[in-house]
């Protein structure tokens, strides 16, 4: 359909008028101008030339007389119709032989215009052949949204397939067999999974293309699914085992188009190399016990589970913490320092203990340092402990830990519990606004990574996940219990996105937010 130019409901359509005769053509011209008809017209004067434009131009009405030379109105209007299928063809000629209606019948000629054209005979022609083309129109429109609708359903049905396979729900066996008849998912098929973590909310705020935007990047077999406003997934299917060049090559390529198109930094986690779906939700289980180091890592960071960035321990640092745990009982400051010299000495010489393992030995040497001592100023081992997470490196640390024995001995911290218990207070009450890991730290006076590390052993949920579903809960409760609109809902829990809100609605309760309130 070849619209022009749309005003309001007054569509634009595009004609052609084809007649060796000038002043014939200019005749159709000028009824068309002064009826007030809504059309935009071209002319040809001649058949070939005529099939030579429709070559190139979509058009929506043809005018033709019969009689030319090089090719006849007849001919024009059979290969017309050819290229053009949804083409309206009007006859205009001087000869009535029932010969031409009866091959024109046969072009599925919509109607036929004896010469000299009487003006009303005009009028109402044209009338009901724009109609016809309104009819088209609306016709196309009404298909576009349903598949628009069909391809949104498949794209929710596929989501949740793989959301099912990462979570290891009862529907994962059934999911796995959906993806292996689609061919996707075929037994023994080598296949990777990408988890893409973002520094701070960002998916929530992406437009529709971001997603085959993204995996287009890859140039890979890719399916994709959204877990939250920080993290996402990429199901990448792969003919090679890849190696860690080539991953990296992967992972730079992602991070550049995150960088360049959105400002944005990510730290990227690579699995295993998988060929089984049963193995996937302990895989990414461990994809994202992996994650907890992203705060010690660089803005835009890659992490491969074959090679494990965090590794355990390999050399045995019991008999340094025993020391420096003795001199603390000794009280003597000297003493202290020699045991943390000899400490970082041993991690500097080649001890591969985890960044989180190593400060959480620097935490407990000072939280039993402080507790061993009661004079000084105060302070908190919250404070402290949220300090020493801050680090970025050996050398930081060492100097905190310096600086920690050579001031007087403080005093120690509250529970980690009642620390918990004010964050979920905080998300309790403002859990409709922009909080996230990263302000919820702040007000706890914590490091990101140690408050993230607290409330999942104390909550056993992630922070992210557990605003997430309250969030959820909340528009659930409005939803069935007021009668406000599902976009003031969406954002008076939070979400500024209402698409967003809507799939991500979805993913949560299994239905829409509209068939939520019906009951279903």
């Amino acid at each position: 359909m070849s619209i022009t130019e749309a005003e309001g409901d007054f569509i634009m359509y595009k004609a052609l008028i084809v007649d060796d005769e000038r002043i014939e053509r200019e005749g159709v011209k000028f009824l068309i101008d002064k009826l007030g008809l809504r059309l935009e017209a071209d002319e040809a004067e001649n058949g070939l030339k005529a099939l030579e434009y429709l070559q190139n131009h979509e058009t929506d009405i043809l005018f033709t007389d019969i009689r030319m030379p090089f090719m006849d109105g007849l001919e024009l209007a059979a290969k017309a119709k050819a290229l053009q299928p949804k083409l309206k063809i009007i006859i205009v000629s001087a000869y009535g032989d029932f010969e031409y209606a009866k091959q024109a019948i046969q072009i599925q000629v919509v109607h036929y215009l004896l010469k000299p054209v009487e003006v009303a005979e005009f009028l109402g022609v044209v009338t009901e052949v724009v109609r016809l083309c309104d009819e088209d129109r609306e016709q196309k429109a009404r298909s576009q949204q349903l598949q628009q609708v069909y391809e949104i359903g498949s794209r929710y049905v596929q989501e949740q397939m793989l959301l099912d396979l990462l979570h290891g729900s009862k529907s994962a066996n059934g999911a796995a067999a959906a993806l292996n008849d689609y061919g996707w998912m075929k037994a023994g098929m080598p296949f990777r999974l990408l988890l893409l973590e973002m520094r701070g909310k960002f998916f929530d705020k992406v437009e529709e293309t971001f997603a085959s935007q993204l995996m287009g990047t890859l140039q890979e077999d890719v399916h994709y699914v959204n877990l939250n406003e920080y993290q996402s997934v990429l199901f990448v299917r792969t003919e090679e085992a890849w190696d860690k060049t080539q991953l990296e090559a992967h992972g730079l390529k992602l991070q550049k188009f995150l960088l360049t198109h959105y400002d944005a930094d990510s730290v990227l986690v690579f699995s295993g190399l998988l060929t089984d779906p049963a193995k996937i939700p302990d895989e990414y289980q461990e994809m994202e016990r992996l994650l907890e180091s992203k705060f010690f890592l660089q803005p835009s960071a890659l992490l491969y589970m074959e090679t494990g960035s965090i590794s355990e321990e390999t050399v045995n640092l019991d008999p340094v913490l025993e020391e420096i745990s003795r001199t603390i009982g000794y009280g003597e400051s000297h003493l202290i320092l020699n045991g943390i010299e000899r400490l970082f000495a041993e991690l500097q010489a080649g001890s591969r203990s985890s960044t989180s393992y190593v400060k959480y030995m620097c935490t407990e040497i000072a939280k039993k340092y402080v507790q061993s001592f009661t004079r000084g100023p105060h302070i908190s081992i919250q404070q402290l402990a949220e300090q020493i997470y801050r680090t970025e490196s050996l050398l930081q640390l060492k100097e905190l830990m310096t600086e920690l024995v050579g001031d007087k001995p403080r005093h120690a911290v509250e529970p980690s519990r009642k620390v918990i218990a004010e964050v979920l207070k905080i998300i309790h009450r403002d859990y409709w606004q922009d909080i996230g890991l990263e302000s919820l730290a702040d007000k706890a006076c914590l490091s990101p990574s140690y408050l993230s590390h607290l409330f999942k052993k104390e909550t056993g949920a992630s922070l992210i996940k557990y605003i997430t579903c309250y969030r959820l809960e909340k528009a659930g409760e409005l939803l069935r219990g007021t009668n406000m609109k599902i976009a003031d809902i969406s954002a008076e829990v939070g979400y500024s996105s209402f698409a967003y809100f809507c799939s991500i609605f979805k993913n949560y309760y299994g239905t829409t937010p509209a068939k939520y309130r019906e009951g279903d």
